[in-house]
């Protein structure tokens, strides 16, 4: 259907009645007579429209009270003419009829047939008690022109009672006429109608369809209204937009137009939200509490400091966009969520279905195994009076984590707990990705190192060959004894390469105890048995019978057997480099007091799980065994006195 604009127009007693008018403009249109029952109106714009009855309705009205007075008028003529029985009971009659067929041609043609009834009645026993009152009258002169002075007073008396009855009957018509419906919305289609503004007299909104319809600025006068609008106050509410510190308990606000509606501080106990437009209205510190918001739209409303106990909320329920600082679970304030600082953008529509008693941290980018453990640590120490138990951990759609722990002392102080850890996770997650930044710098310095390392020993073969051929000629006879040391360098004749200083014992280099460069059992630069100083360390903490010793020589042997694994996926130079970290562990536990060994313990302990997270079958082992190895080893340091 194309859109219709009847804006600014006249159209008085125009007749739209069951016409679809879809999107239809009739903003600031003079609408008094217009009969629009059954037509189809959805989102119709009649913004500073004006209804009521129009000028003809009201003449046509007037005319018919007139013809009614007239008719009364002629039956007291002849009642006073003929001043005997037959004559009274003649203009009776012909009043009667006069007034009566006056009073249905009126309300047939103008009031309309629901309203005949009423017209009739009210015309013709307001012309019968004239008629009637006026035989009276003229009953009671004759009385006492024939001295019956009695009578004539009781007739007298009568009269003034029926002419006090005809004027109410006349007052009456003329409010009936008054209140007539001039403009008619019966059975209309209004959904989603805009009335903002709208001045609305004598207008009939009875059985119309008015969901989502905006009120904003109307003025209702001599109206039937919708059915929504039975309690006063929710007429107030949709027309003023304002609702702050009032109380709406109990009523029905099932899809009404509350967009930008102001309900700061308002009570919405027990209230029907149901599917109502709630979009961008500000509900700070408003009393949800069991209210039902099935399919209602909230998008970029302000719920900060709501309560919103046990309300009733679906799938379809619309939070996009929410702004909300913090919630309470309970009225006076009571159970805050979250326990401790606000709500990031997002978090209250990600966890509104999530709410309940516990003690929740909402993880956006996962979980720092490390800081996660010192950091519950030390809360469940300082807190350990307060029944601190696991509940939960769920993993969210977008892929953040909501952990929950049960508190058992309902007097427990939540905000202070939830600060306290927050706030140490938060710290303690800074500083260890700065550590981490550092130990990947090293790392790529040291993969950068091994590769020029690779590629000097390609060139070691030729090297060492050129060396001994050169030790071979410093050790023949023919030398003299004074050649026994050289110093200075070797320049053979036509090769470039120099070295710095020989010296007659050439144990450095060939021949010897080669254990400073090359040999057979290497615990220096380059290969060797790192694991098997690695036992010999495990086995000196055994011996020592301490149990601490006995615990960390435990957890060493536990992760030396996961990266030994043949499976492992780690390279023979990571599985290295691991083996050797933990023997710098083993090794200060037995010499406690070196310092170079307490710095070296740090770091190894920092590199370890970048290292074994490399092997491809280890990442469970990584993510689930090592967080415990890490606090179990600084905590058995920290018995010990020494921090790491």
């Amino acid at each position: 259907m194309p859109h219709r604009d009847y804006s600014h127009q006249n159209l008085q007693n125009r007749a739209f009645n069951h016409q679809d008018l879809t999107g239809a403009d009739f903003s600031h249109a003079n609408l008094r007579g217009c009969d629009f029952s059954g037509a189809t109106l959805t989102g119709a714009n009649f913004q500073s429209c004006s209804t009521g009855q129009s000028h003809r309705q009201l003449f046509t009205r007037i005319a018919g009270a007139g013809a009614v007075v007239v008719a009364v008028a002629v039956a007291v003529a002849f009642a006073g003419a003929g001043a005997r029985v037959i004559a009274v009971a003649g203009a009776v009659a012909v009043a009667a009829a006069v007034a009566g067929a006056f009073a249905v041609a009126v309300a047939v043609a103008v009031v309309g047939a629901g309203a005949v009834a009423v017209a009739v009645a009210v015309a013709v026993a307001g012309a019968g008690a004239v008629v009637i009152a006026g035989a009276f009258a003229v009953a009671a002169i004759a009385a006492f022109t024939n001295g019956r002075v009695l009578e004539g007073i009781a007739l007298s008396l009568l009269s003034l009672l029926l002419f006090r009855f005809a004027i109410y009957s006349f007052l009456e018509l003329i409010k009936t006429l008054r209140n007539t419906t001039g403009t008619d919305f019966y059975q209309a289609d209004l959904s989603n109608a805009n009335f903002n503004n709208a001045v609305l007299s004598n207008t009939d909104f009875s059985h119309a369809n008015t969901q989502f319809a905006n009120w904003t600025n109307a003025s209702f006068s001599r109206c039937t209204l919708p059915q929504e609008f039975q309690q006063q106050e929710v007429l107030d509410l949709c027309i003023s937009r304002d609702g702050r510190q009032q109380t709406y308990a109990h009523l029905n606000l099932k899809r009404l137009y509350l967009k930008d509606i102001n309900l700061t501080h308002a009570t919405l106990a027990h209230t029907n939200l149901n599917q109502a437009n709630l979009q961008h209205a500000i509900l700070e510190n408003a009393n949800l509490s069991h209210a039902q918001a099935l399919g209602t739209d909230f998008s970029a409303a302000n719920l900060t400091g709501a309560c919103i106990q046990n309300w009733g909320i679906n799938s379809e329920t619309k939070f996009t966009d929410i702004h909300c600082d913090y919630i309470y679970l309970e009225p006076n304030q009571q159970e805050r969520k979250p326990a401790s600082g606000n709500f990031q953008p997002g978090d209250f529509e990600k966890l509104v279905h999530q709410f309940t008693k516990t003690l929740d941290f909402l993880f956006r980018n996962g979980i720092q195994p490390e800081a996660f453990n010192i950091a519950l640590r030390n809360l469940l120490e300082k807190y350990d009076s307060a029944g601190l138990t696991f509940d939960s951990i769920k993993n969210l759609d977008d892929g953040s984590q909501l952990f929950r722990v049960k508190v058992a002392d309902p007097d427990a102080d939540k905000p202070s707990m939830h600060r306290q850890f927050t706030t140490e996770y938060a710290t303690l997650e800074k500083q260890l990705a700065a550590k981490q930044e550092k130990i990947n710098i090293l790392e790529q310095r040291n993969s950068h190192l091994e590769g020029k390392l690779a590629t000097y020993g390609e060139q070691l073969p030729a090297i060492w060959k050129f060396l001994f051929h050169q030790t071979e000629q410093f050790s023949r006879p023919s030398l003299n004894a004074s050649n026994s040391h050289f110093s200075g360098g070797i320049m053979p004749e036509g090769n470039k390469v120099e070295i710095g200083s020989i010296g007659g014992d050439a144990s450095g280099i060939s021949g010897g105890d080669n254990s400073g460069v090359a040999g057979k059992n290497i615990t220096g630069a380059a290969g060797g048995d790192v694991s098997g100083t690695l036992t010999i360390a495990m086995k000196q903490l055994e011996e020592t019978k301490d149990p601490k010793a006995l615990e960390l020589a435990e957890l060493l042997k536990q992760v030396k057997t996961a990266i030994e694994q043949p499976d492992s996926g780690l390279n023979e130079a990571d599985q290295q480099k691991a083996l050797k970290h933990l023997e710098t562990l083993g090794k200060l536990a037995t010499d406690q007091k070196n310092p170079d060994l307490l710095e070296k313990a740090g770091d190894a302990l920092d590199a370890l799980p970048t290292i074994i997270k490399r092997g491809n079958n280890l990442a469970e082992f990584a993510e689930k065994y090592l967080p415990t190895f890490t606090a179990g080893v600084k905590a058995i340091f920290t018995f010990w006195g020494i921090p790491l």
